[in-house]
């Protein structure tokens, strides 16, 4: 029943989505216009598996151990219409904080962990209210969720005497989620904004939900936004992962056409 219940809330929000950009498409004659978001995040990274156990990277362990990150927002506007992704892209190695997805076998120890992530975040959004003070936009769309967790474990040996054996294992989670928001512009000048967005959404997962807010400068062909973003996962109790939570602050440049 409760796959039935998930599959039902994703079709809906689909729908939604999709009869966005039928509509979208028909919107007359505005100009079109884009913008480019390139952005640094440093989240602390927490995580329980499904046995209960813990896991942290902390914002250390980030900048000791990244392999490298992507992030980044495109969105294309006319009118009042939007199409809009955010991509978030991490790989992480020698970490020994991370619980692993699933359960160790017998007579293994866990020697080292990493992982890798995608969550990308398509949507079409509507603008409500834009005047000289702020622009607030509507937004309805899906989250993707990838994470695989490399982990190397240790076996004991079988026999007396003879070395340990060591394995990787690469447990991995996905999950699709439809997702609805608002996101925003507050006008504190000519200069300086307020940047904002939140949004929550459900799916393949129980409930995800997302929250960014900072400032940012308006320079002469491009602005600089600094701020805070939080994103939380509550995947469930039947899957091997049942939380994540990613905070911190970001710091970004945006490019508008």
């Amino acid at each position: 029943m409760r796959a039935i219940l998930k599959s039902l809330r994703l079709k809906l929000l689909f729908a939604i989505v999709g009869w966005l950009l039928l509509t979208a498409a028909a919107v007359a004659e505005d100009e079109w216009g884009a913008d480019l978001e390139i952005y640094g995040w440093l989240p602390i990274i927490e995580m329980e598996s499904e046995d209960g156990s813990m896991g942290k990277i902390t914002r250390e362990d980030i900048l000791s151990n990244l392999d490298i990150t992507a992030l980044w927002k495109a969105r294309v506007r006319r009118g009042r219409w939007s199409l809009a992704s955010d991509f978030v892209y991490l790989d992480i190695s020698d970490n020994k904080n991370l619980p692993l997805i699933g359960k160790l076998p017998d007579l293994a120890s866990l020697k080292e962990t990493g992982l890798q992530a995608w969550i990308i975040t398509p949507n079409v959004g509507y603008t409500v209210v834009q005047n000289d003070v702020q622009k607030i936009e509507l937004y309805a769309g899906a989250r993707y969720f990838w994470i695989e967790v490399d982990a190397t474990i240790e076996l004991d040996p079988v026999s007396p005497g003879e070395p340990p054996i060591r394995s990787k294992l690469s447990p991995t989670i996905s999950s699709w989620d439809g997702v609805v928001g608002a996101r925003g512009l507050y006008y504190l000048s000519d200069k300086w904004y307020l940047p904002y967005s939140v949004n929550v959404g459900a799916g393949d997962s129980d409930v995800t939900w997302s929250a960014q807010a900072g400032f940012a400068y308006k320079f002469s062909k491009l602005d600089a936004s600094f701020g805070w973003r939080y994103l939380h996962y509550d995947i469930g109790s039947d899957t091997a992962l049942k939380e994540l939570d990613l905070n911190g602050p970001y710091l970004g440049v945006i490019f508008r056409w």
